[in-house]
């Protein structure tokens, strides 16, 4: 069995940013190990630390442990509890005192001295990790320490910028989901990056966090997130990148960002399954180009990704067009594409338009019948726009698409069902749609 470190940085660079004050590698390993010995005892565990410090040192803590970690998209005490059943030896920890936990983590920072880096064996299941759910029942992927010290080192590689250069890093996605795990948790161990560990979910968070970092900084974000951040006038630092995943980035967000800010987007696409695939930089390539460890095979738009950490080929759910060498137009899957009165359009490009409508906080045209509604050859849209109405945004959306695919009905509702990865919750959602 191979002992992987967790941390592959020296011990006196910095690892996290709280508040004013950092701290070192070697100040978070010392975290990890004290943290590791108060755990409850377990085979698994569901992290359910809201701070990021605290799920990080924890999950860490959990690894060295040998103790494998759940990722549930859901993150309620109650669906925690439930999911505990289907795992024999689970529990659960928060940072909260809340009815329904093992075990309350309250790290204090830097207070356990310093150490070097706990070792894992590259073999041993570190985490599950689900899908959202966003298109059915969420379905659960192992995730080896070998497999997740591979794809970081992966990564680091494709991380936009000087490889070398100290820059701050703030996030506005959960490092329990797979994006956030992978490029805003595990990337600065080995990445010479600063955690930010504060408030960074809303437009001014972002801001004032990249603000206060004197380095230059990397934004890890999702379309809603950017598409919010881009309507704020305040200055946001030094941004040397900002990457995306989650949803497909439009050419108008894209423009808006990029020149708000003065970088370059940099997009990942990837799924549960596997983690990070492939990334492009929109602005100047519409083709994907996918991460050189893994082997793809392509066949008919289908493509399958192959790699000695993978217990088996995976293939993907969307499709592809296949350019010039290896180089891929995305598709979307076969569900995105809707065909009316002998026409066909993207349900993605329809809600690109939709979403970049000025007044439109966030929306959704779907197809009914995917929801078990009558279809009546029309579309439909929920809405998120406190100051219009449906005539107008009918009126806006007809100036721009094909009247086939005109939704109607649009209603306006108060906000959309999405999880804190800005993705949408299909059953609630359903519950929505369906709602009178």
């Amino acid at each position: 069995m191979t002992a992987i470190p967790i941390v592959e940085r020296d011990g006196e660079e910095i690892f996290a940013r709280l508040g004013t004050r950092s701290l070192s590698i070697a100040e978070f390993c010392a975290d990890v190990s004290a943290t590791a010995e108060v755990l409850p005892q377990a085979r698994f565990v569901i992290n359910l630390c809201q701070d990021r410090y605290q799920f990080t040192v924890s999950f860490f803590a959990a690894l060295t442990r040998g103790q494998t970690t759940l990722l549930p998209s859901r993150r309620e005490i109650q669906f925690a509890r439930e999911l505990s059943t289907h795992y024999s030896g689970c529990s659960v920890i928060s940072d909260a005192d809340a009815d329904g936990i093992d075990a309350r983590i309250n790290i204090s920072p830097g207070a356990n001295g310093t150490r070097s880096s706990p070792t894992c064996a590259g073999e041993h299941h570190a985490a599950v990790a689900f899908t959202s759910g966003s298109t059915g029942e969420p379905q659960a992927h192992i995730k080896s320490w070998r497999m997740l010290d591979t794809w970081r080192k992966v990564h680091r590689r494709y991380l936009p910028g000087a490889p070398e250069q100290l820059r701050g890093l703030v996030a506005t996605v959960p490092s329990w989901h797979m994006y956030g795990l992978e490029w805003a948790m595990m990337l600065p161990t080995v990445a010479p990056l600063i955690l930010h560990c504060g408030a960074d979910f809303y437009p001014q968070d972002v801001i004032a966090a990249v603000t206060a970092f004197p380095q230059p900084c990397v934004l890890v974000s999702t379309p809603l997130h950017l598409r919010a951040l881009g309507k704020q006038t305040q200055p946001a630092g030094n941004l040397s990148a900002v990457l995306s995943a989650t949803a497909p980035l439009d050419d108008v967000l894209t423009e808006q960002i990029e020149q708000r800010f003065g970088t370059q987007l940099f997009e990942i696409y990837g799924c549960s399954e596997v983690g990070s695939l492939a990334s492009r930089y929109p602005s100047r390539d519409k083709a994907w180009t996918f991460f050189d460890c893994f082997k793809v095979r392509y066949d008919k738009g289908s493509i399958t990704v192959e790699h000695p950490e993978l217990a088996a080929p995976v293939t993907l759910a969307d499709r592809f067009k296949r350019l010039d060498g290896d180089h891929y137009e995305l598709e979307g899957r076969n569900s995105d594409i809707d065909k009316i009165a002998g026409k066909r359009e993207s349900l993605a490009n329809l809600n690109g338009i939709l979403l970049n409508l000025d007044g439109v906080e966030d929306g959704i045209i779907y197809d009914p019948s995917t929801f078990g509604l009558p279809h009546h050859g029309r579309l439909a849209a929920l809405v998120v726009a406190p100051e219009l109405t449906s005539n107008t945004l009918r009126a806006a959306l007809a100036r721009q698409i094909d009247a086939a695919f005109l939704p109607r009905p649009i209603r306006i509702v108060d906000k959309l069902p999405r999880d804190s990865t800005s993705k949408l919750k299909r059953a609630e959602l359903a519950r929505l749609i369906a709602a009178p």
